[in-house]
C-alpha cells in the first residue's frame, strides 16, 4: 500500500468528524464573520472569536482547530504570521473564504446552503454498520513497519512511557532481544498487563517521576492526549530519568502549520478534533514538539523518520 492510499483510508476513517465541525461553523456563522471583513480578508481565531457571544476564554485555541479542518477541505484559506520573533516562537493563522464558502454566506436574495446545515442526527445510525469496521490487517505494522524499529538500533534499554498493556516494547524487545525492555505505566494499568519475554512491568505515574532505569525512554501516542503544561512536566520527568547521554523517542502524529487538503492532513485534523473533545489534548506541530523539549531542558530534537506523512519519530537530546 503506498503512503497517500494509506493517508486517504486514515482520513476517511476519522472524516465523521468533518460533519460536526461544518455544522457547528455554520451555526456559530464563521462563514458570515469573515464575509463581513471584506472580499480577500483573513481573520485569526482571535478575531474571530471577540464577535461570538461567548465568554469562553478558549474559545479562539478551539476555533482555531475547527478553522484549520475547514481549511483542509478547501472551505477557508489559511496562511500565517509570526507572533513572537524568537526561534521557537509561536505563530497565528489567519483564515479567508475560498470559493466554495461563499456557497454558505446568503446573496443579496438571503439564499444560502446554510439554510441546509448537517443533519447530525442522521450520522448516529451509520455507528451501527458493521461493514464500516471490517477492514482487517494489523493497521501498526502497516504504518509503521521497519520505520518504527529503526530508532532502538544501539539501544541496550527501553522504558516504554505510558506503554499500557506493553504490546509495543514486547514487539521491539522481540526484535531486538539483547534490549531490556521495561514497561512504565499507572498501577490498575499494570495490574492487568500480560508477561512478556525480557519485559519488566513497573506500576508509577508519569507526572510525579519516571524510574532511572533505562538509557532510552519511549513514548507513543500520549502527548496528545495533555495540554502544554502538562506535557512539559512529563517531558521534565524523563529529562530527570535519563542518564547524561540518554534520549526520549516520541512517536505521534504531526500537523501541518498551515492548513494542507492531503488527505493525511485532512486525518491529522480529524484526530485534532478529536483529542480536544474527549480529552483536552491536541495534536502539534514540529515547531510545538520542539517548543516543548525547550522547555523541559532538552539540548535539542530532530525528526528521524515520517510514515505516512502525518507519524513522526523524534528524538530529543539530553
Amino acid at each position: 500500500m503506498s503512503e497517500e492510499d494509506a493517508a486517504y483510508a486514515w482520513s476517511l476513517n476519522t472524516s465523521g468528524y468533518f460533519a460536526p465541525v461544518l455544522h457547528a461553523s455554520i451555526h456559530l456563522g464563521l462563514f458570515n464573520i469573515i464575509a463581513r471583513a471584506g472580499p480577500g480578508a483573513e481573520l485569526s481565531a482571535s478575531e474571530i472569536a471577540a464577535q461570538l457571544p461567548t465568554k469562553n476564554a478558549d474559545a479562539p485555541f478551539y476555533l482555531d482547530r475547527m478553522l484549520r479542518l475547514l481549511a483542509c477541505y478547501s472551505l477557508l484559506t489559511c496562511s500565517s504570521r509570526s507572533i513572537r520573533e524568537e526561534e521557537d516562537g509561536k505563530i497565528e493563522r489567519l483564515y479567508g473564504l475560498a470559493p466554495p464558502a461563499k456557497a454558505f454566506v446568503p446573496d443579496e436574495d438571503g439564499d444560502a446552503l446554510s439554510a441546509f446545515p448537517p443533519n447530525l442526527g442522521t450520522i448516529e445510525p451509520l455507528l451501527y454498520l458493521k461493514d464500516f469496521i471490517l477492514e482487517g490487517g494489523n493497521l501498526f505494522e502497516r504504518v509503521h513497519g521497519m520505520t518504527f524499529f529503526e530508532g532502538f538500533e544501539g539501544v541496550t534499554s527501553l522504558l516504554d512511557v505510558g506503554g499500557g498493556s506493553g504490546a509495543i516494547i514486547d514487539m521491539i524487545v522481540s526484535k531486538y532481544p539483547s534490549i531490556k525492555g521495561i514497561n512504565f505505566d499507572q498501577p490498575h494499568v499494570i495490574q492487568n498487563a500480560p508477561s512478556y519475554p525480557g519485559v519488566e512491568h513497573v506500576a508509577g505515574d508519569m507526572f510525579v517521576s519516571i524510574p532511572k532505569a533505562a538509557d532510552t525512554l519511549m513514548m507513543k501516542d500520549v502527548l496528545h492526549n495533555w495540554s502544554d503544561e502538562l506535557c512539559v512536566k512529563v517531558l521534565q520527568n524523563c529529562y530527570d530519568a535519563l542518564p547524561s547521554q540518554g534520549k526520549l523517542i516520541v512517536i505521534s502524529f504531526m500537523i501541518a502549520e498551515t492548513a494542507e487538503s492531503s488527505s493525511a492532513a485532512k486525518h491529522v485534523a480529524h484526530v485534532d478534533i478529536i483529542m480536544f473533545m474527549h480529552h483536552g489534548g491536541r495534536e502539534r506541530t514540529e515547531r510545538e514538539f520542539k517548543a516543548l523539549g525547550k522547555a523541559a531542558g532538552f539540548s535539542g530534537s530532530e525528526i528521524v523518520s515520517f510514515a505516512y506523512n502525518s507519524v513522526a519519530v523524534m528524538e530529543f537530546y539530553k
